[in-house]
């Protein structure tokens, strides 16, 4: 069955399945039928043996039964008749049946026949010459004494008429499953209509060719259902190729600029001879675009590794609190050039299961963007709160701001607002995308809440927070720290 197409095992299936109804209503209608050809028989056996038992007992004499049995049923079309006394000597027997077959008619026991008194009935099939019979037998009282009286009747019209509907049904079996077959195979061969068309459409997407869609017919249905799960799939393939595309873009575009600056100073020093200060200059600038070079390679194999997940995240013990006040601490000299200050209070001793690492450069991305763009004079603020097993970190600035239209994608790769000012400061737009990447692998989530000219809050959650062990909290003077110029 394996070897066979969808379409033609449903069309089995199918054929099967309605043989195997179609055999079973065959053979019960046939059993049906039987039994009730057999009662209608035994019924008139019945109605024939009553009017006969009936003349019996009405007879005032021997000789008017005898007369009466001669000239009404010695000669019968359909029925035969049998009368015999107690010691089985037949008295009467009809035209077609001969004595020594009425004495094979008798039932076999003779308790039966006592049984039988008071209107009661005998049916058996008996065989007289290679004919089946179906015989009815009671006991009456008669002018002799105690009479035993049959009614028989062949079964050979019973049998043609079975055996009619039977040549019937094997005439009408084979064609039902034929008709089953074909029928199955063109509801098939609908049903499965969108799923050729589902293939057709699969087969013709390539890399550039992203924008086909299936087409849903039904969307309610498990067809439609898969439809409209391949046109989601497709749409994802669309946005992560576009992603893919722009990313590259963006980075070839982030090393051309260092590499373009670096091949200009080297060759502007080649052209002539420099003096010392010219060419410490020169190596200044080129150490200062190397280490950007390094930082922006540095961070995009820290994507890369994510997006593959290359890199699992360690599950240790990692005490958020004091990691926040590490990760403050190395921000002294940026804090003394902007010229803001850098408040660390209302941090709660509590404890996650992570990496120290990832989430320390997450924190650092955060809090060096809200320090860069923080005018002087301005504050950072950086809170941490536990609340239902949910660790959450709130860094706030006063800073510039960001305009609405900007904040659904500061999470964007190589995303900027002001080209011009991260030159300036260094950046490369892939900061809050790897904060972002690291919140993600720790089942977290971070986001943004910014207003021009009045601050910036970004907001991380973090899951299975719990409140450090008290032999392990730190003194009160460490949970707040505070850096100004």
């Amino acid at each position: 069955m394996k070897h066979f197409s969808i379409r033609w095992r449903l069309t089995l299936w199918y054929a099967v399945a309605f043989g195997t109804l179609l055999t079973a209503f065959c053979l019960i209608l046939l059993v049906l039928t039987r039994q009730q050809l057999l009662a209608r028989t035994d019924s008139q056996l019945r109605e024939e043996l009553r009017e006969l038992a009936r003349e019996i007992e009405l007879a005032r004499s021997p000789r008017e039964v005898s007369d009466q049995l001669q000239a009404r049923y010695f000669q019968h079309d359909i029925y035969d008749f049998v009368v015999t006394d107690t010691s089985g000597l037949p008295l009467f027997v009809s035209s077609r049946v001969t004595s020594t077959q009425a004495k094979k008619l008798l039932p076999e026991s003779k308790g039966a026949l006592a049984e039988v008194g008071n209107g009661g009935w005998i049916h058996a099939d008996k065989t007289l010459g290679a004919t089946p019979h179906r015989v009815a037998t009671t006991v009456v009282n008669g002018p002799q004494g105690r009479l035993t009286v049959q009614s028989l009747t062949s079964l050979a019209p019973l049998h043609a008429e079975l055996q009619t509907l039977q040549l019937l049904m094997l005439t009408l079996l084979p064609v039902g499953i034929l008709f089953a077959l074909a029928g199955g195979y063109f509801l098939a061969a609908r049903a499965l209509a969108p799923v050729d068309q589902i293939a057709r459409v699969a087969a013709g997407i390539t890399i550039s060719a992203l924008d086909q869609r299936v087409e849903v017919s039904n969307p309610h249905d498990e067809l439609g259902r898969l439809a409209l799960t391949i046109n989601s799939l497709i749409g994802r393939l669309e946005r992560a190729v576009a992603e893919i595309q722009r990313f590259t873009a963006d980075a070839s575009h982030e090393l051309r600029t260092p590499l373009a600056i670096l091949r200009s100073e080297a060759e502007c020093a080649l052209r002539k001879s420099r003096t010392v200060q010219e060419y410490e200059r020169t190596l200044t600038v080129v150490v200062d675009e190397a280490t950007r070079l390094g930082r922006l390679a540095d961070q995009l194999l820290t994507l890369s590794r994510a997006d593959a997940g290359a890199s699992p995240v360690p599950r240790e013990s990692v005490r958020l609190d004091a990691l926040l006040l590490d990760v403050a601490e190395t921000f002294v000299p940026l804090v003394a050039r902007q010229q803001v200050r850098l408040e660390c209070d209302h941090l709660t001793p509590c404890e996650i299961l992570g990496d120290d690492i990832r989430l320390s450069q997450a924190f650092s991305n955060v809090i060096e963007n809200a320090l860069k763009f923080t005018r002087p004079g301005g504050i950072v603020s950086v809170q941490l709160h536990l609340h239902n097993e949910l660790a959450t970190i709130s860094i706030a600035d006063t800073g510039i701001g960001i305009a609405a239209a900007h904040l659904s994608h500061v999470f964007d790769r190589f995303y900027r607002i002001d080209t011009s000012r991260h030159s300036q400061s260094g950046g490369t737009g892939l900061g809050l995308s790897i904060a972002r990447s690291a919140v993600t692998e720790h089942q977290g989530t971070i986001t943004m809440e910014s207003e021009p000219d009045v601050g910036t809050t970004v907001t991380i959650c973090l899951p299975a927070g719990r409140p450090a062990a008290e032999s392990e909290a730190l003194v009160p003077d460490v949970h707040e720290a505070r850096y100004s110029a």
